[in-house]
């Protein structure tokens, strides 16, 4: 399979990273160890010349930094909303589409949840998270009250796939697809459609956890949601969603996007491929393959073939791409 991906920190002030220190760098044969140059950029950032600038080191990477929290709301038992402040003039660095962090209440560092960035309050240093509360991890939640400190490490930058085609359309029709917990990593795609006069229809499974993501997204976000389920009786992907694809495919939808678990993003990539090829562009959020967060645990790693191994957690790829490397 021949799949090319770029890697979100590329050129940032993180780059290069750990990953070009120890010589598995996704972007540069260089720092991999050839003899040959295959660069193929177009910002004139050498990651090579990087690294030896930096004596060979990889540049800072994330701090932990604690936050405030300043509010906290919660829908139900098992939603929470946090706002927390984050250092001045830091939440300038939340802003990017599909943007993330990691986030614990307590100070042990095995006890981070990756949760994506709902929005960012720039005039007054604070961002929003939404977490549902489920597992031992996200429980610890549960009691934070105003004032309570917790420890953020962030932001990261590959919250969503499929960015190239969906920061690119402009006044045209897209459908967003979501269940549960999923519509909130996709907050930032929403907005990016809207902010680009795309008219954005939505649908939302809102999942086993009661009315609690339906309550907090028309009241955080006064978003017109249309309800629908993802799953039949028999765990399969149900008509309703079929048809709301077959729909987008004969109308003049020109992009959707997915808010959802890897298996039913790989059945409804496949299924958008054999009825409309790539016509359709899409996009995806990301939030399975979030570990550490740096390309180096392997949990977020695809073997493509014997040369070719994919850090899904790091790297920025088309959704087609990405939906045949899922398990």
């Amino acid at each position: 399979m021949n799949i090319y991906a770029k890697c979100s920190n590329y050129a940032s002030e993180t780059c290069p990273c750990v990953l070009a220190e120890s010589g598995h760098c996704i972007m540069c044969s260089m720092c991999r160890g050839e003899e040959y140059c295959d660069c193929n950029d177009t910002v004139s950032y050498c990651i090579m010349q990087e690294l030896k600038n930096n004596g060979g080191k990889a540049k800072d990477q994330h701090h932990i930094v604690k936050c405030t929290v300043q509010s906290e709301t919660m829908y139900e038992d098992n939603v929470k909303f946090i706002r927390l402040n984050v250092p001045n003039g830091q939440a300038e660095d939340f802003k990017r589409i599909g943007s993330f962090v990691f986030v614990r209440a307590k100070e042990n560092t095995f006890y981070d949840v990756p949760i994506s960035v709902m929005y960012e309050g720039v005039d007054v240093d604070s961002i929003g998270l939404i977490i549902q509360l489920q597992g031992v991890k996200t429980k610890d939640f549960s009691d934070l009250k105003v004032g309570d400190r917790v420890f953020l490490r962030g932001p990261y930058l590959n919250g969503i796939q499929g960015l190239r085609p969906l920061v690119s359309l402009k006044n045209k029709n897209a459908v967003i697809i979501c269940k549960g917990i999923g519509l909130f990593p996709s907050i930032h795609a929403i907005d990016e459609l809207k902010k680009n006069n795309n008219n954005v229809k939505i649908y939302l499974d809102s999942g086993d956890i009661n009315r609690s993501i339906i309550n907090a997204a028309r009241d955080l976000f006064e978003m017109e949601i249309n309800e629908m389920p993802l799953f039949d009786a028999n765990k399969n992907i149900s008509e309703e969603v079929y048809s709301i694809v077959d729909e987008a495919i004969r109308g003049n939808v020109a992009h959707i996007h997915l808010g959802l678990s890897n298996y039913a993003i790989k059945k409804l990539v496949e299924y958008i491929e054999n009825r409309a090829g790539s016509d359709i562009s899409l996009s995806c959020i990301n939030n399975s393959h979030m570990c550490c967060g740096e390309g180096i645990c392997g949990a977020c790693t695809v073997n493509v073939d014997s040369k070719r191994i994919v850090h899904l957690c790091k790297e920025q790829l088309d959704v087609y791409d990405y939906g045949r490397l899922l398990r």
